[in-house]
């Protein structure tokens, strides 16, 4: 299977996952795992930038149609697609390492923990405070949103363990 292939069928899964089993369950109130997250995290480090934003907003178009927002989802997910070349470019030094994959593997488990977690943690911020668009609760939306990203970047760290 070619490499394109791969990360399509990847991003198909975590949005499934996401919509049939995540959407589902109900975490205490608090934690709002998006784990279709990690499929935009894990795109190859060669995508040209208009194909990551688009494949950014192309996934959180379908998310915000699952969940019936109003364009918090894709707002998160372009914001996510737009500074995770400067992200990576910022967290390696040395361009060779990256090849085509972003992982563990490739970048360093460090790196990638601190990526994962600066991408998470934006997406996951941007997305409650869309959603709620109102600061009154602000305390609740971060702590919310720090639990959801905690999940979600365990959840990261474990799909980035079973590819090595």
């Amino acid at each position: 299977m070619n490499n394109a292939a791969k990360h399509i069928i990847r991003l198909v899964v975590l949005i499934l996952l996401q919509a049939l089993l995540i959407n589902n369950l109900h975490w205490l109130g608090i934690f709002h795992p998006s784990i279709y997250i990690i499929g935009l995290l894990l795109l190859p480090a060669t995508l040209s930038r208009t194909a990551e934003l688009f494949i950014g907003a192309a996934v959180g178009l379908i998310m915000d149609i699952i969940y019936s927002t109003a364009g918090a989802h894709m707002a998160a997910c372009v914001a996510v697609a737009y500074f995770r070349p400067l992200l990576i470019h910022q967290l390696v030094q040395d361009a060779n390492r990256i090849g085509t994959q972003v992982c563990s593997a490739s970048i360093g488990t460090r790196q990638f923990i601190i990526l994962a977690s600066l991408m998470i943690a934006l997406h996951q911020v941007l997305v409650l405070f869309l959603e709620a668009w109102s600061l009154d609760h602000t305390g609740w939306l971060i702590l919310s949103a720090l639990c959801s990203a905690g999940v979600t970047i365990l959840l990261a760290w474990l799909y980035d363990r079973t590819q090595r």
